[in-house]
């Protein structure tokens, strides 16, 4: 799932599974709900330390969380991200549109 923390007007949002399609509408409908009742944030920023696997679907996910973001006209990115994760977004050349922090290690 998701856990929620807001720091400096930031939403952090530390991603707890794989993105991967059978863990989407869940989490889906978790960050939706939570936006809906949470607007005091000016960055949308998910933490994905614990994300070793994203798909095709996921990405979906990322696109629609950053596409949320930039229609309020707040900053997305994606922090703590592994190698193969960060590729996997490259690849939809996701970098041009938004900050991808990898992990250091």
């Amino acid at each position: 799932m998701i856990e929620y923390k807001h720091e400096d007007g930031s939403l952090i949002c530390t991603i707890q599974e794989e993105i991967v399609a059978s863990k989407i509408p869940e989490m889906r409908d978790n960050l939706a709900s939570y936006l809906d009742y949470n607007k005091n944030w000016t960055e949308l920023v998910f933490d994905c330390r614990n994300v070793k696997t994203l798909d095709s679907i996921g990405v979906n996910f990322i696109v629609g969380a950053f596409k949320k973001a930039q229609v309020s006209k707040r900053v997305f990115k994606l922090t703590e991200c592994n190698h193969s994760v960060a590729k996997v977004l490259k690849l939809f050349k996701l970098d041009k549109k938004f900050e991808i922090v990898l992990a250091e290690g």
